[in-house]
């Protein structure tokens, strides 16, 4: 017998979970592979200036935040909200 035709190959898919599955196609690096540049500002554990704004109720502010993250490049923004030293219990 004759070896199987390997089948043809194509760009690698990247893709992403979350509330929803995303399939990143259009946005690639250099190299013409898939590529998300993440905002990762938006996180109470990660930025003090982003949760010091979230604890005082200053929303507009911190969705300033993001937005300079997408103005200054970012694709996809990463929301952490949830920081047990908020509300929970010791």
């Amino acid at each position: 017998y004759k070896p199987r035709k390997l089948p043809d190959t194509s760009i690698p898919k990247m893709w992403l979970s979350g509330l929803e599955d995303m399939k990143v196609e259009d946005q690639v690096n250099h190299l013409g592979l898939p590529f998300l540049n993440v905002g990762e500002r938006c996180n109470l554990s990660g930025s003090i200036k982003f949760k010091k704004l979230m604890m005082a109720g200053d929303f507009e502010s911190a969705m300033d935040v993001a937005k300079q993250q997408v103005q200054d490049g970012a694709h996809v923004i990463d929301i952490n909200v949830d920081d047990g030293l908020l509300d929970g219990l010791a």
